[in-house]
């Protein structure tokens, strides 16, 4: 494991303590309200390849303690193409969701006051920063965006668009060496 990934998972552990005394608005992410359908475009970069595919989120409340949760993958596939048609166009196993929001990066963003301009420090390791608004799929989130600490400087790692009434961000980018990885777009949000 790398150094990073230590730092982040021990700070993890401890910003609910650290922001126990906040007051502040903060987004609560995974708190969905049911009867509600998410639908997002994935762009996934492999050097100058891309692919492309759409992923749906579809979860109905099944009573008062539980969901029924269907999601769905749909991406252009070759005939030749074996695995990858049955794990969902990745080739790897891998939920298109986990590429939506780490559950790690999640617990750093609960504890981000939304406004521009606020900055929470990640223990030394890194920073997360709301830089501005923008809208996506209909809807306007706040961009945060996470810098970790790569040689003394910081690097952009992950950036994220949250809407605060949705429990999934709106906009997820993954960014490696600096350059766009995957990212996730919101192109419909439902709730009936």
């Amino acid at each position: 494991m790398k150094l990073h990934a230590w730092i982040f998972a021990a700070a993890a552990a401890l910003l609910p303590l650290a922001a126990s005394g906040q007051d502040a608005k903060k987004w609560k992410p995974y708190q969905f309200v049911g009867n509600e359908r998410y639908e997002y475009k994935m762009v996934l970069r492999e050097g100058d390849e891309k692919k492309e595919m759409g992923f749906v989120l579809d979860i109905r409340k099944k009573g008062a303690e539980e969901w029924d949760v269907t999601w769905s993958t749909k991406t252009a596939m070759k005939k030749a193409e074996g695995p990858e048609v049955l794990m969902g166009g990745l080739g790897m196993g891998v939920s298109p969701a986990f590429f939506l929001m780490n559950p790690l990066f999640g617990a750093f963003l609960e504890q981000v006051e939304l406004k521009e301009g606020e900055k929470m420090s990640l223990f030394g390791a890194g920073v997360v920063k709301v830089t501005k608004k923008e809208e996506v799929g209909g809807r306007t989130g706040f961009v945060c965006d996470l810098y970790t600490k790569q040689d003394d400087k910081d690097l952009l790692a992950w950036s994220c668009t949250v809407d605060p009434a949705l429990a999934l961000p709106i906009r997820s980018i993954t960014y490696e060496e600096g350059k766009e990885k995957q990212r996730m777009d919101l192109v419909g949000y439902k709730k009936d």
